[in-house]
């Protein structure tokens, strides 16, 4: 036998839990796996406690996550679809409130991520969330 039966045992519980766990998520919005294992451990729970702040409405959390260190192209887009998948959930007006009072630099940056955001994320045609 290649394999005893308290390894073969620990195998596949830890590939189950791989598998049953769903791609994370905060409040509903779901994070691309691949966005959210290129960040330490401490950044993807600043990046989810920056996104759960940013839906409560704080301005200043707000333009953090926006400024938040993506790391790259593909990094980027998914960065971007998050924040496009927040101005669906929090609304227009809500959204505006935010971008309200921020400096012409912060506001291009948004506006970029959020191009990217909108063209490379996945929504469905009917104008609802996917993962």
């Amino acid at each position: 036998m290649l394999i005893g039966p308290s390894k073969l045992a620990w195998v596949v519980v830890t590939a189950l839990l791989l598998t049953a766990c769903g791609p994370p998520e905060m409040v509903g919005i779901p994070i691309r796996q691949e966005l959210y294992d290129s960040s330490h451990l401490l950044d993807q729970n600043h990046y989810k406690d920056l996104m759960r702040r940013s839906i409560d409405g704080n301005s200043r959390a707000f333009i953090r996550l926006i400024h938040f260190d993506c790391g790259g192209v593909s990094f980027c887009y998914w960065h971007g679809e998050v924040l496009a998948k927040i101005v669906y959930h929090m609304g227009e007006e809500k959204i505006l409130e935010l971008v309200e009072n921020m400096t012409p630099k912060d506001k291009s940056r948004f506006h970029h991520l959020l191009r990217a955001g909108l063209e490379y994320g996945s929504f469905t045609t009917d104008g609802t969330l996917t993962n």
